[in-house]
C-alpha cells in the first residue's frame, strides 16, 4: 500500500464477462482471470480453485434464495483465509452498487489477516488495483461506491453496518454478542450474507460455532442458513495419528497443506486437545486432562537437590487463610532445575504464618544467591514491600491472562522437549499432576481442576511458572542490581 493521497482509478467495469451465469462458476473465472495467490503453494500464480472450495461456495452462493447465514468449520491449514478473502474481492468488485463486504474477528489483528490478503491479491493483479484504491484499512471503489473493511469484533464498533457479505473469522472464539449484531444488521438489503468461519473453540458446548452446528442439525430444512463441516468428530476414540481422520477433516491434504507439517506437530509436541480441535475439527476439552502428558514430569526427575550458594530464583505463591503457601526454587539458566522450598497447608480456618514464610525467605537468602523473590502482589503486597525495604530483590508478577498465557506455554514447551529438571519433591510432583489448563482466545493458562475448597492443590505448580519464566529470562541478562548477602 503506497502512502499519500490516492491517484485516480480506472472507472471502467472488469473486463469479465463468463458465459454462466451460475454464481460458483464466475466466483471461479474470477479467480482464475484476476486473482493471483499471494504466498504458500501456488504463490505468484493464478488462484485454481479446488472442486471442494467450489462446493463450499457454491453451498451459499448458489442457493434461491440465497440465505442469510452461513458456517464453515474446517481445521487450519486449509486456506480458509485466501478463500474468503477471494470472495470478498469478488463481491467487491463484481457484486451489486454500493457493495459492502465486512471481516470481523477476535481483534483487529486477526481481522488483519484477511484484509491483508485481499489488500496483496489487489496490488499483484493489474485489473483490479487499476480500479481500486487501497487504504490501510479499507479497499474502495469510487465508481461503484463499494468497500471492504477488516474489524474488531466488538459490538460497539459493528453496530450500524449494511454489509452484502459480513465474515466472521474464527468464528469459535467470537463472542455470541458480535455475531447478533452483526446477524440483526442484514435486511436492509435483499441480498445479504453472514459467513462464518473457523475452528472449535476450547470449550466443546459453548460459542457461536458450536451453536451454529447444533442448530444446523435440528433445523436441516432451514433455507435461509447453511452449515458445512469438514471434521473427524466422530472418531474421538481414534488416536490422534489416525490418517483417516486426517483425511476426513483435512481436504487440503497432500496439496497445500503438507503431510510432514501435520506429524511434526503430533503431541506430546503439542497438546492432545488443541490438536484436535486445530487439525481434525474434533469438540474436545482440555479441562478433564492435565497439564504435561503423562510419565513427561517423571522423566525430569534428577533426584537432586539445588546445592548451596548456586544463583536462584525463588517463587511465593501465597494464600490468605485455608489454601496452600507455596515457596519454590529454581536455577538460573536456559534449562533450570527446580526443588521445593516449603509448603504450608492451614486448615479449618487457620491463617497462614505470615512471619514464619517471611522469615523462610530471609534463611533462603543466606543459603543461595537469590537474585529474584517473585510473587503475585495480590494480598501479600505488605510482605513483598517489607522484604524489599530490607534490600531483598522482589519482582511482582501479577497474574495476568497475557503473563501466564506466555508464562504457562514456555514451560509447557519446556517440560515435554527436557528443557528443564527437578528433584523429584513429591508434594511439587502431586500439584504438577493436578493441574490442569484452560484456553480462551488468548492461549492456554494453568488452573485448577475445579474451585471447589477440596480440590487437590496446584500452588507449587503456579510457583513453577512463574520461576521457570524469570529462571530463564535472567539466563538471557546481566543483572545491574546486586543482591544484599546475608550473614549466617
Amino acid at each position: 500500500m503506497r502512502a499519500g493521497p490516492k491517484a485516480a482509478v480506472d472507472p471502467s467495469p472488469l473486463p469479465f464477462r463468463p458465459r454462466t451465469t451460475v454464481p460458483s462458476e464466475r466466483f471461479e473465472k474470477f479467480c482464475t482471470r484476476f486473482v493471483v495467490t499471494p504466498k504458500g503453494t501456488g504463490a505468484r500464480k493464478a488462484m485454481r480453485l479446488r472442486p471442494w472450495q467450489v462446493e463450499l461456495v457454491a453451498s451459499v452462493f448458489d442457493a434461491q434464495p440465497r440465505p442469510r447465514s452461513a458456517g464453515w468449520m474446517m481445521p487450519r491449514g486449509q486456506g480458509k483465509s485466501t478463500l474468503v478473502a477471494a470472495l470478498g474481492l469478488f463481491d467487491l468488485f463484481l457484486g451489486e452498487e454500493g457493495a459492502s463486504v465486512v471481516v470481523a474477528a477476535t481483534d483487529e489483528r486477526q481481522a488483519g489477516i484477511v484484509f491483508k490478503t485481499a489488500a496483496r491479491m489487489v496490488e499483484l493483479s493489474e485489473d483490479l488495483s487499476s480500479r481500486c484504491q487501497v487504504f490501510k484499512g479499507q479497499l474502495y471503489i469510487p465508481e461503484r461506491g463499494a468497500t471492504f473493511q477488516a474489524l474488531p469484533a466488538e459490538p460497539k464498533r459493528l453496530e450500524g453496518l449494511d454489509p452484502t457479505l459480513a465474515i466472521l473469522d474464527e468464528i469459535g472464539v467470537i463472542s455470541p454478542d458480535v455475531y447478533e449484531v452483526v446477524a440483526l444488521a442484514q435486511g436492509k438489503r435483499e441480498t445479504s450474507t453472514l459467513l462464518g468461519i473457523g475452528t472449535p473453540g476450547p470449550d466443546p458446548h459453548t460459542g457461536v460455532l458450536a451453536d451454529m452446528r447444533a442448530y444446523a442439525a435440528s433445523h436441516p430444512d432451514d433455507a435461509s442458513f447453511v452449515w458445512r463441516e469438514f471434521s473427524a468428530d466422530g472418531f474421538t476414540d481414534h488416536p490422534v495419528e489416525c490418517e483417516h481422520c486426517w483425511s476426513l477433516a483435512n481436504p487440503a491434504l497432500d496439496d497445500f497443506l503438507h503431510r510432514d507439517a501435520m506429524t511434526a506437530l503430533l503431541p506430546p509436541k503439542t497438546r492432545e486437545a488443541t490438536f484436535r480441535r486445530a487439525r481434525l475439527c474434533q469438540f474436545v476439552t482440555d479441562t478433564t486432562g492435565g497439564f504435561l502428558p503423562p510419565g513427561v514430569w517423571e522423566g525430569l526427575s534428577t533426584g537432586e537437590p539445588i546445592p548451596d550458594g548456586a544463583d536462584v530464583v525463588l517463587a511465593l505463591d501465597g494464600s490468605f487463610s485455608d489454601d496452600t503457601t507455596a515457596l519454590l526454587l529454581a536455577t538460573v539458566g536456559t534449562e533450570p532445575h527446580f526443588d521445593t522450598l516449603q509448603v504450608w497447608a492451614p486448615v479449618d480456618g487457620e491463617r497462614v504464618p505470615v512471619a514464619e514464610v517471611e522469615q523462610t525467605i530471609r534463611d533462603a537468602c543466606r543459603r543461595w544467591h537469590v537474585v529474584e523473590i517473585i510473587a503475585d502482589p495480590f494480598r501479600w503486597t505488605r510482605t513483598l514491600q517489607a522484604l524489599e525495604a530490607e534490600g531483598l530483590p522482589i519482582v511482582e508478577f501479577p497474574h495476568s491472562p497475557s503473563r501466564l498465557t506466555a508464562a504457562t506455554g514456555d514451560l509447557y514447551s519446556a517440560a515435554v522437549n527436557g528443557r528443564m529438571t527437578h528433584s523429584g519433591e513429591p508434594t511439587l510432583a502431586a500439584h504438577v499432576a493436578a493441574a490442569v489448563v484452560r484456553e480462551d482466545a488468548r492461549g492456554i493458562r494453568l488452573d485448577k481442576s475445579s474451585r471447589s475448597r477440596i480440590a487437590r492443590k496446584i500452588d507449587l505448580a503456579a510457583c513453577l511458572v512463574m520461576a521457570h519464566s524469570r529462571a530463564t529470562w535472567r539466563a538471557t541478562r546481566k543483572s545491574r542490581k546486586k543482591t544484599r548477602s546475608f550473614a549466617a
